[in-house]
């Protein structure tokens, strides 16, 4: 399979573009890196410093990421770390400089993919990146079919559990908010003992369709929970913010017709408790009681939950009590 077949199947398959992180100081390396990565459509992103690396790294979704490696001292190792920590599923191309007190293994123990030396032929870079790149779109089909839920494409019970713990640490280390949506059907057992299952599969599929099209792509994380719940874990949004959200939720499913079928929705944003365990369980628990007390009222109704609304956002503290939409 060639690089423009697995590039295509990522793209199709997958559904992302191929995108591709480049760190080399050397302008002249870095210019001809540039121009075989767009002979095969590849986004490349060039970065030129060590200098808020992690964080520019952290703006966007990439694959691959091309760094070159200096020296290999503990800074260079360390970075490795972090890197692979925050993002699991990059692929790490490390072009190194060699001396002879290098220490290859311990380059790839801190997290490399495939390494290549400098200086280097063009041949040998593109089959190492095609390796990279087979092994990324052979992981991505194996995730989709454990983490997709067949009937919704949300991601399943199973993905957020294990998503939400990890935006969870990023936000905490990275300082920036994070909102977790709960979200329930309201009068979906009646509609579907009414109109029978295969009624009901519409309704949940359209549910699917609704949280996908209100939400960012590949960075907002909608799951089916179980049965008719939902969640939608929102990086980078605090609670004001996920409110506007969920009214684009709630105006997208009235679009739909499922009548009499309506949503209710518990809104809280991540607050450290000190430790990831309890923040992350505490997290769920108030979405999850906000989406009770909005199943109280009539449908189509949100809830945020007191805690959030106690935030200080801006420098400035927020009104107090139940934010709602009837």
């Amino acid at each position: 399979m060639a690089i423009d077949n697995i590039i295509s199947n990522i793209k199709y398959e997958v559904g992302e573009d191929v995108k591709v992180f480049l760190y080399e100081p050397d302008t002249l390396i870095a210019e001809l890196l540039k121009e075989v990565l767009k002979d095969f459509e590849i986004e490349v992103n060039f970065y030129p410093s060590h200098k808020n690396l992690l964080k520019a790294l952290l703006q966007d979704h990439y694959q691959i990421l091309i760094i070159a490696i200096e020296s290999g001292d503990e800074r260079e190792l360390e970075l490795l770390r972090e890197i692979k920590k925050l993002k699991k599923d990059l692929l790490i191309y490390g072009m190194v400089e060699f001396h002879k007190n290098l220490d290859i293994s311990l380059i790839f123990q801190a997290g490399a993919d495939e390494i290549i030396f400098k200086p280097f032929y063009l041949g040998e870079f593109k089959a190492r990146l095609w390796r990279l790149l087979k092994e990324y779109y052979l992981t991505k089909k194996i995730e989709k079919f454990l983490i997709e839920d067949a009937l919704t494409s949300l991601y399943n019970r199973r993905y957020f559990e294990a998503a939400i713990r990890e935006e969870s640490y990023r936000a905490i280390r990275q300082n920036y908010p994070l909102t977790l949506l709960m979200i329930d059907l309201d009068n979906f057992k009646y509609y579907n003992d009414t109109y029978g299952h295969k009624a009901g599969d519409r309704v949940l599929i359209a549910v699917g369709e609704t949280l996908l099209n209100a939400t960012r792509h590949k960075i907002d994380k909608p799951c089916r929970y179980g049965g008719d719940e939902f969640t939608i874990i929102l990086p980078y949004t605090d609670w004001k913010n996920a409110v506007q959200v969920t009214k684009r939720i709630i105006y997208y499913w009235q679009l739909k017709g499922f009548q009499p079928v309506t949503l209710s929705i518990g809104i809280s944003q991540l607050i450290d408790r000190g430790d990831l365990e309890r923040s992350v369980s505490n997290l769920i628990n108030r979405a999850d009681k906000s989406m009770y007390n909005a199943k109280k009222r009539d449908g189509n109704t949100y809830e945020v939950d007191i805690e959030s609304l106690k935030l200080v956002l801006d420098g400035e503290p927020q009104e107090k009590g139940l934010l709602y939409q009837p």
